[in-house]
């Protein structure tokens, strides 16, 4: 008999930051107030051990007593570890219900903070904020193990194994890349975690490596009202890049077309800010705005786009009138980098396009105060009440790509290094992200539903509206051949009688953008264009060029790659 070997290959592919939790914040909401409901609970699979420690980023949107967060619990001990708040603002640690706290108040309210705990049977523990020893103890718990087969409870502190929660005690608020190790951090590689920003992201496998990742966190079912949600960080998948947002034309412009979330900052509030983004109008009017964010009390907390005159601006709090205008009248059909920044101690605006300072007043007022996280940002509309109330003279009509919120008051060097000297398609730098500057990032908005006709478009329709195609070459090679002129024969004074051929018209600002406007209808095959007086040109599209007669007002140009 022929033995058979048979080799069998196992090919594993790399997880994907989206697989590893990356940017996926487990969210515990609380609009009804209490609840014993909403949480994630799981076997850790970790054995006995003499040393532990737990890192997170937490958001918390309450400052109360007893709210915990962790709680690990065995069947001879309902409290082998608990993690939480027991004053407002005191983190606290419990080991077999030994308590170690911080002093009250280190711990905010909304403001991503980030929590360490470090226990060892024979050093004692520790725990860190922000990086930072808050508490200490060197005998704490000495020569105590944690117990092997217990359930792990995120956002509800057991009284019973992964039962018996008190509603008084349930977190409200946000958690991010919790991870456990069954070894006791030092203070310096806590203070490493933290200083690596709250966007860290690491896919190495190596000794240092918890025991139960953040990974196997967003694996579980949470429970109730408690989800994952996106969060604010770097879209390492590339999903948002060229996604280019559009709304529709004047002809078609109504307050069913926008894109609406809730804004959170990662702190309480924004004393400072900036917003960036390429901005594509297909339409100069009187008081048209692409942005526009509100807070209770406050319809018009920031507002950017065009004052009454069609000049650019920028509005903070309107209701008190603080307003940065420029005499900047942008061109349709036409994109431009644009940015608006701001600091609230000084009052001071200032507005750049296309990297250049176009704009700038101070105006320091006592009245105005940080604009609060939590509120409802809308791209497309106005709002004159909190999430609506829109008018549908006052909607945008065009495209924004790469639009971002920093929760800083970028300098003029920063606002050029993002302006990437006109690179449509330049990534935001990555010290933007580990310095944590960033409020809302367009991956975030890229991950909304569009309401109305508002749509997020790439690769063919987003060039078709006039956007350069940030999609990877390879992937792309008929696009290429599209946009190279060497692709497109000139028949300079020629026309087509052939009326059965065509199949649509445009009025656009160039002919790079007609060209790529037929390509990307893919039945397209000839343009036949002429200058249109202060409005660029105007095309008709063909799927053949037939019927060829003399014109001395019209150039055809015919596809032939």
């Amino acid at each position: 008999m022929l033995a058979a070997l048979i080799l069998i290959t196992v090919l594993v592919l790399p997880a994907t930051a989206e697989e590893l939790g990356y940017n996926k914040v487990l969210h515990f909401p609380h609009p009804d107030g209490n609840n014993d409901t909403n949480y994630i609970s799981f076997d850790p699979n970790i054995g006995e051990t003499s040393a532990f420690s737990v890192c997170a980023w937490l958001r918390k949107t309450t400052n109360d007593r007893t709210r915990y967060w962790f709680s690990y619990a065995v069947p001879e001990q309902n409290n082998e570890v608990i993690i939480g708040e027991q004053d407002p603002g005191a983190v606290v640690l419990f080991i077999h219900d030994t308590k170690l706290s911080t002093e009250s108040g280190v711990w905010p309210v909304d403001i991503w903070t980030h929590i360490c705990v470090s226990w060892s049977d024979e050093t004692g523990a520790f725990i860190a904020v922000n990086g930072e020893v808050m508490a200490s103890q060197d005998d704490f718990r000495a020569g105590s193990v944690i117990r092997a087969g217990g359930t792990l409870v995120l956002g509800q502190e057991q009284d019973n194994i992964s039962e018996e929660f008190d509603a008084t005690q349930s977190y409200h608020g946000d958690i991010y890349n919790l991870n456990m190790w069954q070894q006791a951090l030092s203070e310096a590689e806590v203070a490493s975690l933290f200083n690596s920003g709250l966007c860290r992201y690491d896919k190495s496998d190596n000794e240092t490596q918890p025991q139960v990742p953040y990974s196997v966190i967003y694996e579980q079912e949470p429970q109730g009202d408690a989800q994952f949600i996106t969060g604010f960080c770097r879209d390492l998948e590339g999903t948002s890049i060229g996604k280019v947002l559009r709304f529709p034309p004047l002809s078609n412009v109504s307050t069913e077309n926008y894109v609406q979330l809730t804004a959170v900052f990662g702190v309480e509030a924004l004393s400072d800010l900036s917003i960036c983004t390429w901005y594509f109008k297909t339409f100069t009017g009187e008081n048209r705005y692409f942005l526009s964010y509100a807070i209770p009390g406050e319809a018009n907390a920031i507002v950017f786009g065009e004052s009454n005159s069609g000049y650019l601006g920028f509005w903070i709090q309107s209701s008190s009138l603080t307003s940065y205008m420029t005499t900047v009248m942008l061109e349709e059909q036409t994109w431009y980098h644009i940015c608006a920044t701001w600091n609230n101690d000084y009052g001071r605006g200032v507005i750049y396009v296309d990297g250049e300072n176009v704009g700038e007043h101070s105006s320091p007022r006592s009245d105005l105060v940080p604009i609060p996280s939590g509120g409802i940002l809308v791209l497309g509309q106005e709002q004159d009440s909190l999430g609506g109330s829109f008018d549908a003279s006052q909607a945008f009509a065009g495209s924004l790509y790469n639009l971002y919120i920093f929760n800083v008051e970028l300098s003029a060097g920063e606002v050029t290094e993002i302006y990437a000297n006109g690179t449509f398609c330049a990534m935001l730098p990555d010290k933007f992200w580990t310095e944590n500057k960033i409020a809302v990032s367009y991956s975030t908005i890229a991950s909304m539903t569009p309401f109305g006709n508002a749509a997020f478009e790439s690769s063919d329709e987003a060039w078709k509206h006039g956007a350069p195609s940030c999609s990877a070459p390879a992937d792309h090679a008929a696009e290429e051949d599209g946009r190279n002129p060497d692709c497109w024969d000139t028949h300079q004074n020629r026309s087509s009688k052939d009326k059965d051929a065509i199949i649509g018209t445009m009025v656009v600002q160039d002919l790079e953008t007609a060209q790529a406007t037929c390509f990307a209808t893919k039945i397209c095959k000839a343009l036949t264009c002429k200058e249109k007086s202060g409005e660029g040109i105007s095309c008709v599209m063909r799927s053949v060029f037939n019927k060829v007669v003399k014109s001395s007002k019209h150039t055809s140009y015919t596809y032939t790659c």
